[in-house]
């Protein structure tokens, strides 16, 4: 069935969209944010997004660019739909050379809306569903789910991290292994002269991850690890952790 996401902030237009798509027997999904909006993107490989301008956390032209910027979202159809602008104007004539299939300005007639998604579907039938069937595989360990076509790092379902392709190779070897991986495995795997060519590596990850995600690369006596479960902090004497009867020794996140 085909894909359709809605970006729309306004819950009264989000509904008619919603409405009218599904009755032509598309399955559509729905975002209220910029922000939510490229997360769905990123997720669901839609067919086609409906693209509100106006939009709370992150505007509509963010979304756009963000998306051709990304190798695996850059030939997405995108149609927008919006009160700002029109086709006409520089603003218009603008979104469209970025790719944009058509402009549509509120107000609108519905059946305009399903006129232009027809269209836009029928003209490029077959994109989506390529890229779908030659897609990467996505990665997964605990909580961590990493994405190659779009190098993105999610946890607990919500995007971290996108990363730069050096990081996501690391990423990607750690996350294939139930433990720790050896510095010797991993300078051979990923071409890296020496150590101190690797500790750099292991903090340009950490630091694309984020304050808040950082944790997740541990150092261990025989390499590095990365962590998919809920983080715990290491205990202050000892690092020694205890949880009812078991004890576990960590490392903190340092090189």
């Amino acid at each position: 069935m085909t894909r359709v996401l809605s970006i729309e902030d306004d819950p009264e237009m989000q509904h008619l969209i919603g409405d009218v798509l599904f009755r032509c027997g598309y399955e559509v999904h729905y975002s209220w944010n910029g922000r939510d909006g490229y997360e769905k993107i990123l997720m669901l490989r839609p067919d086609l997004v409906l693209l509100d301008i106006m939009l709370p956390l992150m505007n509509g032209f963010e979304v756009l660019k963000k998306m051709r910027e990304t190798p695996a979202t850059r030939d997405i159809l995108v149609i927008i739909v919006s009160a700002y602008g029109s086709e006409a104007d520089a603003l218009g004539r603008s979104v469209t050379n970025w790719g944009v299939f058509s402009y549509l300005h509120k107000p609108f007639r519905m059946d305009d809306l399903v006129s232009q998604v027809k269209s836009a579907l029928s003209r490029f039938p077959d994109d989506s569903n390529q890229g779908k069937k030659a897609r990467r595989k996505e990665i997964s360990k605990g909580s961590v789910r990493a994405d190659p076509e779009s190098r993105t790092v999610w946890f607990a379902g919500r995007l971290i991290a996108t990363l730069s392709p050096k990081s996501f190779d690391l990423i990607e070897r750690l996350m294939r292994n139930s433990g720790a991986v050896s510095k010797d495995h991993l300078m051979k795997d990923l071409d890296y002269e020496n150590c101190d060519a690797l500790k750099k590596a292991v903090q340009r990850l950490r630091e694309e991850l984020g304050d808040s995600h950082k944790h997740r690369i541990w150092t261990a006596p025989e390499g590095y690890e990365l962590k998919g479960a809920e983080y715990q902090e290491p205990h202050p004497h000892g690092d020694q952790v205890t949880s009812g009867d078991k004890k576990t020794l960590e490392s903190p996140p340092v090189p």
